[in-house]
């Protein structure tokens, strides 16, 4: 064997040993994460594959919680505790997500709302119901409003998405830069999450980091999205979503179903966005994401548009006390 040969043969073995490695880290760093933030609901069974579902608290109304593009239960941790001192509340994981089997359908508004009602009928669960929908989440539970709509007594929209928003926020040319952008980000990271350089990395660490979130809260998030599947999830929802957000007419009304809007309180800063772009730009988009909020206010004759200080687009995290009081305001008849 020449060589070059010999030098070949060594990287390869080197190369081999190194993924091997790294996926025995990613492996056992992930089982240990599950030890230490074990699931705390159930996996529901809603025809051939499973969600996760975590209910907490008793009483007559349940509320359900709808994620944001990419989120898990694990965000709503401090929202459900303090909902769970004076309602039922259930947080769930999208199909693909956290603990829920993955789908081979499109993450469309649809097929979310076939598989949350799914799961509400599997678990029996009955009226009345509040749904709260944060970011992605308020076009979803509008889709299951508009489905579903029997024995829903009020709607959150926690800084929510808006059917209009691609086109509205930086034009088509921008916003399918974006899309692709974000999708090779995620696809580098689907590709090497199994090898354990993702969470090497610390990416998930800093993308959390602006919030300052205390570390209970924190760890949990972090923790499930290194999990190895989670790109893969997100990648899925980002790709499909771009549709729910690139409609021609705009969101449907909502009579006079009691409704509570809460909007942020703080501009987009260019320093905590996790990639490169200027203040000008994030300027131009604020407006006309605060002119959206306000569209969606306006959806229902009996609704409270609330703007949360000091609270960015992590409502449920940053100010947890803005979505409980909101849920309860529903709850206890005063919108």
């Amino acid at each position: 064997m020449t060589i070059v040969g010999k030098v070949l043969r060594y990287l390869v073995v080197v190369v081999l040993a190194l993924a091997a490695a790294g996926a025995t880290y990613q492996w056992l760093s992930s089982r240990a994460d599950s030890k230490r933030f074990p699931m705390p609901g159930e996996r529901v069974d809603i025809g051939g594959r499973s969600l996760h579902l975590y209910c907490s608290g008793a009483g007559a109304t349940t509320v359900f919680l709808e994620n944001g593009l990419g989120g898990d239960y694990s965000a709503w941790r401090l929202v459900q505790t303090g909902i769970a001192t004076f309602a039922r509340v259930c947080s769930y994981d999208r199909a693909g997500l956290g603990w829920s089997d993955p789908s081979d359908r499109p993450a469309h508004a649809p097929n979310v709302t076939a598989d949350l009602h799914r799961l509400i009928v599997a678990k029996n669960i009955t009226a009345p119901l509040v749904l709260v929908g944060w970011s992605a989440g308020g076009v979803f539970v509008r889709d299951y409003y508009a489905t579903y709509p029997e024995g829903v007594i009020g709607i959150v929209f926690v800084e929510s998405s808006h059917e209009q928003q691609r086109d509205r926020l930086d034009g088509p040319a921008a916003a399918a830069k974006a899309l692709r952008d974000s999708l090779r980000s995620l696809g580098l990271c689907r590709a090497l999450a199994w090898s354990g350089a993702v969470r090497l990395s610390g990416a998930m660490a800093k993308i959390q980091a602006p919030l300052h979130l205390s570390a209970d809260v924190g760890d949990e998030i972090i923790a499930m999205e290194n999990r190895t599947e989670y790109c893969t999830g997100v990648t899925r929802e980002t790709r499909d979503f771009d549709a729910e957000i690139s409609r021609p007419d705009p969101p449907r009304s909502l009579g006079d179903l009691p409704l509570v809007v809460l909007t942020r309180g703080l501009k987009s800063s260019a320093k905590d966005m996790p990639v490169p772009v200027s203040q000008d730009y994030l300027d131009r988009a604020d407006k006309n994401w605060f002119a959206m909020q306000d569209e969606l206010a306006a959806l229902s004759t009996r609704a409270a548009h609330r703007v949360v200080p000091n609270s960015g687009h992590a409502i449920p995290l940053q100010a947890p006390g803005a979505v409980i009081d909101a849920v309860r305001d529903i709850v206890d008849g005063r919108i």
